[in-house]
């Protein structure tokens, strides 16, 4: 059974609030107070370990970002799927997507089944 009329208005409004909320966090995060920058962290006189701490945080900020603009892509792709009728069928075979799958991850692009072979296959190709 596809969503509801009321469970579409529910999970537009629940992307929505997450789209803005990732946004703000997003743009807060890209231009980062002087003090979390490498050379803020590191200081003025670098050492091996300054420099090493300053890399690893760095990095960490990196990837935070990375998560961030990957979770606003998956919610702004889900708003485009309710936007054209898709929201609630899977992407790959079509079926319709568990209700109870939507209201845990409102952003599930997948069935269940069909996410699980993405998973395996993204699993088995090399990294670049």
């Amino acid at each position: 059974m596809s969503p509801s009329d009321r469970e579409r208005r529910r999970a537009r409004a629940q992307l929505q609030a997450r789209l803005d909320e990732l946004r703000t966090k997003v743009s807060e995060e890209i231009v980062p107070e002087p003090a979390e920058t490498f050379s803020g962290i590191a200081g003025e006189v670098q050492d091996v370990g300054d420099a090493s701490v300053a890399t690893e945080q760095t990095a960490l900020r990196g990837a935070l970002i990375e998560r961030d603009v990957t979770e606003l892509t998956a919610v702004g792709r889900a708003l485009g799927r309710l936007d054209d009728g898709s929201y609630g069928r899977c992407v790959d075979c079509e079926l319709e997507i568990d209700p109870a799958r939507l209201e845990v991850l409102p952003t599930a692009a997948r069935c269940s089944f069909c996410q699980e072979l993405f998973e395996r296959r993204a699993a088995t190709i090399p990294a670049p």
